[in-house]
């Protein structure tokens, strides 16, 4: 086999033009691949993106390598295999009860308890005890192999040290093979542009920036660019004792970032376990300092494999088993803040990614970039004014560089590795908790009470305030403070979409810009200018976000943790995680040998279930429900369906209404609807004549008019479900609406707000609130009629309409008044339910002072001014903005 010539490229790191490969902005015909991003569901009327891609040239070489089958027959015990497939294991049937037992978290006593019972007994199973289970479980093919290797430092510590760790080759190598990310791992670069006019570049993946195609660029011609992504942050194994593990995670860049955002997809594996060391140091200071050095000591030996890949590059096979020329780039280091400046090498008064300093943060304007070679050409410095062993002297030449005494960065001699690149802005701490611990502040500090007293807060709640804050302190601070948050806020959602174009990177610089423009009543944020070079070079910001790698500390330290007896918990847990891979590869291994034996297909789209995944949550496909219903899959099921759907939007209610059979007038009066009976008439008088159905205009009808039913069925909850507006093949998970009357614990009714449709020419999400109105929906119902007509068999809303006035200049948020009539009364109608399209949420304008009678259960309903509040979901932000 032929391997293609390398080239050693550290010492000629060329980053071309990304336009170099085409002869203009269009390109030429066969430049453009056309991708098609509509949704295949069941309607016409959904917004279609119709996208063209311009991929990275040449085309990677290929030759014959081994798939995640060819590794699994590899195994020592292949030949007993071809007997019996689930070997060591005698059967399927023990094998699935062995695994359950593996990942049932029971203690070792607790399975042996398990095992001696007389019904598990006459099952004869091949093990009688956990530690025979645990055995067998250790001829199964193994994934990557733990190593152990002893740490030297510099200074004594209270215990000697020790890193826990696996070749970063063969991890990588591991997820590449992972049946988990069959498909969805993709290796060339490419720009993608809309169709429109081609001038609009999209970024979403990592492969679609900037920073993919300078790399692959600098690379040699037929070799192929594996991102590699690392994350580190320490965390707590237990509470007594103060126990801590940091533990050092890996993923791949070209793995789809859909799939990486999710923490269930395992797409981060544990690479090491760095050694937490206490050192006896009398100078606290200087023990920082010797931990900061003894992590980049540590990492430089655990990614070494990496450092020599991206040199010379390394022959690695595909998912479909063909061998790649592999070159491997730091292209991302996720951490939070104190763990980014470790990395980078700098003091807590500088910027991890630019030159700034502590007095620069609130400038307007980006600082030059802390690249690599400055960070290089300041040790050399150091090293020239002082001596390294000396670590006082060392350490105060470094502080008047902004530099933390790191001597030697793991990055430093790493191929193409850039750390003002691959230390992304992250979402978790420098959105989330920076608002926290700023926004909050600065907006609530004109309530000597607060908003809270509890001393650690969860970065779930710092979500939950932020998607409230413009709206309860609008009018309770200055307008410049207001605007302030508010273009922060703005900043801030529009950098989190999954998928930006040219023009949203420019609407959220210009949220940093009226930020800036306002800042005086808040903070500096300097991270915040990161924000729109890193979206043009990495791709989305979510991809880079903590949330998934602080998820995995459950499932890789704190679960491990727990299973054993409190001793030597590295090695516990390498043992533990080592036994869920072996168990997760042959349960992977055996399915698809076992299917393949049959003759099965295991290509079907995971999307075609009834159940599709969002993270480590499952989400019900009313879509797909509705559509087997209307198709008469279904012939037993009550009329008219329970589920049906929109064009856009999937609705559910409850097999069995809350009120089966209920009089008119007695429902009227329940819910405190006095114009309910002209109303219906009404509607059935528009309805007659094929008019549309609004909300408002002369009541004709009189409150004794008479209806053609005189009971109905009514429904206190309905769940509505829709498309993601970044990606029309996102199922959201649906959404419950609440439509009851007063109770004892809600004395006024707890009546929720939606978004409807008044204009079939206009789309939700794509034309915002135009040709749609915002409601409270007050009843929902189906009239009892003897005749199968049409009245029969349809479900309808009465619902009270708010006037939407103009955006607020400050706030940024429509004002929504009620609606009344001359009378006084407020305006209600009868609407077919399903011209229902999103929820709405409210919050009411307190102004200056709030009224006191105002709560959680009477708000809506004493209030009569509100702000339609766009942060409540992204979905929302982004319809409304």
């Amino acid at each position: 086999m032929n391997q293609p010539r390398g080239r050693c490229i550290t010492s000629q790191l060329r980053i071309k033009s990304s336009e170099t490969p085409f002869s203009g902005a269009d390109g030429d015909a066969g430049d453009w691949i056309d991708m098609d991003s509509g949704f295949d569901g069941l309607a016409d009327e959904v917004f279609d993106v119709e996208m063209e891609t311009r991929t990275h040239e040449p085309v990677t070489e290929l030759y014959s390598g081994y798939t995640f089958m060819d590794a699994f027959d590899a195994d020592p015990f292949s030949s007993e295999r071809q007997h019996n497939l689930f070997y060591p294991f005698s059967s399927g049937a023990e094998w699935k009860f062995a695994s359950w037992l593996a990942n049932s978290g029971l203690s070792m006593a607790a399975i042996d308890e398990c095992l001696s019972l007389d019904v598990i007994k006459s099952q004869r199973f091949s093990f009688k005890t956990a530690k025979a289970l645990r055995k067998l479980i250790e001829l199964l093919p193994s994934g990557p192999r733990w190593k152990c290797r002893s740490v030297k430092t510099e200074s004594p510590t209270r215990r000697a040290l020790q890193v826990f760790y696996r070749d970063a080759i063969e991890c990588l190598q591991h997820l590449i093979h992972s049946p988990s990310n069959n498909g969805l791992i993709h290796f060339v670069p490419e720009k993608i542009y809309s169709a429109a006019d081609r001038t609009q570049r999209i970024y979403t993946d990592w492969l679609t920036g900037d920073r993919a195609w300078e790399l692959q660029d600098a690379l040699p011609d037929g070799a192929t660019l594996l991102g590699v992504v690392l994350s580190s942050d320490k965390t707590h194994i237990t509470q007594v004792g103060n126990r801590q593990a940091h533990p050092l995670l890996i993923s791949l860049a070209n793995i789809s970032a859909d799939v990486r955002r999710k923490g269930s997809t395992k797409s981060y594996v544990l690479l090491a376990l760095l050694p937490v060391p206490r050192f006896v140091h009398p100078n606290k200071r200087l023990r920082g300092v010797l931990a900061s050095r003894l992590l980049h000591q540590v990492i430089s030996v655990v990614v070494k494999p990496l450092k020599m890949a991206a040199e010379v590059g390394r022959m690695m096979s595909d998912p479909v088993g063909n061998l790649k020329y592999c070159f491997t780039p730091l292209v991302a280091y996720i951490a939070d803040t104190p763990e980014q400046h470790v990395i980078a090498c700098i003091t807590d008064n500088a910027s991890a990614v630019s030159m700034a300093v502590s007095n620069q943060f609130g400038d307007p304007l980006r600082c030059a970039a802390r690249t690599a070679s400055k960070t290089r050409q300041l040790l050399i410095a150091v090293k020239r004014e002082t001596r390294a062993r000396n670590l006082s002297s060392y350490f105060q030449a470094c502080r008047k560089r902004q530099l933390n005494g790191v001597a030697s960065p793991f990055w430093l001699h790493w191929a193409l590795a850039e750390p003002s690149s691959f230390l992304t802005p992250e979402v978790l701490h420098h959105f989330f908790k920076m608002f926290w611990d700023h926004d909050r502040k600065c907006g609530y500090r004109h309530f000597p009470d607060g908003i809270t007293t509890l001393k650690q807060m969860s970065m779930r709640l710092h979500r939950e305030v932020q998607r409230y804050i413009v709206g309860v302190v609008a009018g309770g601070i200055p307008q410049g403070a207001l605007t302030a948050i508010r273009a922060l806020t703005d900043f801030r959602y529009r950098s989190q979409a999954p998928k930006l174009t040219d023009a949203d990177i420019a609407k959220l610089t210009a949220s940093l810009q009226e930020f800036h423009d306002n800042k005086a009543a808040l903070m500096e944020a300097e991270i915040m200018l990161s924000v729109a070079p890193s979206i043009r070079s990495m791709g989305a910001l979510g991809q880079w976000s903590a949330d998934v790698t602080e998820h995995a500390h459950i499932d890789v330290i704190k679960d491990p943790a727990r299973s054993g007896n409190n001793q030597n918990f590295d090695g516990q847990i390498c043992r533990y995680l080592d036994r869920q891979e072996k168990c997760q590869l042959f349960m992977q291994a055996t399915t698809a040998r076992y299917l393949d034996l049959r003759g099965d297909s295991d290509d079907s789209d995971p999307s075609d279930g009834e159940e599709n995944t969002l993270g480590s949550r499952q989400v019900t496909d009313y879509f797909k429900r509705a559509h087997a219903l209307s198709a008469g899959d279904f012939p037993t099921a009550p009329r008219p369906y329970r589920t049906f759907a929109s064009s856009t939007t999937a609705f559910h209610l409850a097999s069995r209404p809350k009120m089966t059979n209920i009089d008119v007038d007695r429902a009227a009066e329940l819910y405190g609807l006095p114009d309910f009976k002209p109303a219906m008439a009404d509607y059935l008088a528009r309805h007659h004549h094929n008019l549309t159905h609004t909300i408002g205009g002369r009541r004709r009808a009189t409150p004794d008019c008479q209806l053609p039913f005189d009971r109905i069925q009514i429904w206190s909850k309905i769940r509505i479900q829709s498309y993601s507006s970044y990606d029309l093949k996102m199922l959201l998970p649906s959404q419950g609406l609440h439509v009851s009357p007063p109770t004892v614990n809600w004395p006024f009714g707890r009546y929720d707000s939606v978004i409807i449709s008044r204009d079939g020419n206009k789309d939700w999400p794509h034309s915002g609130l135009h040709g749609h109105d915002v409601v409270q929906l007050r009843m929902i119902f189906k009239p009892i009629s003897g005749s199968q007509s049409l009245l029969s068999n349809m479900y309808y809303a009465y619902v009270q309409r708010f006037v939407t006035t103009s955006v607020d200049q400050h706030a940024g948020m429509h004002v929504l008044k009620r609606a009344l009539r001359s009378t006084g009364e407020r305006v209600g109608d009868i609407i077919p339910l399903f011209q229902i399209r999103a929820p709405a949420h409210l919050i009411p304008r307190f102004g200056q002072k709030a009224n006191s009678q105002l709560n959680s259960h009477s708000s809506d309903e004493l209030s009569s001014s509100f702000w339609l509040n766009k942060y409540w979901t992204k979905e929302l932000f982004h319809a409304c903005s």
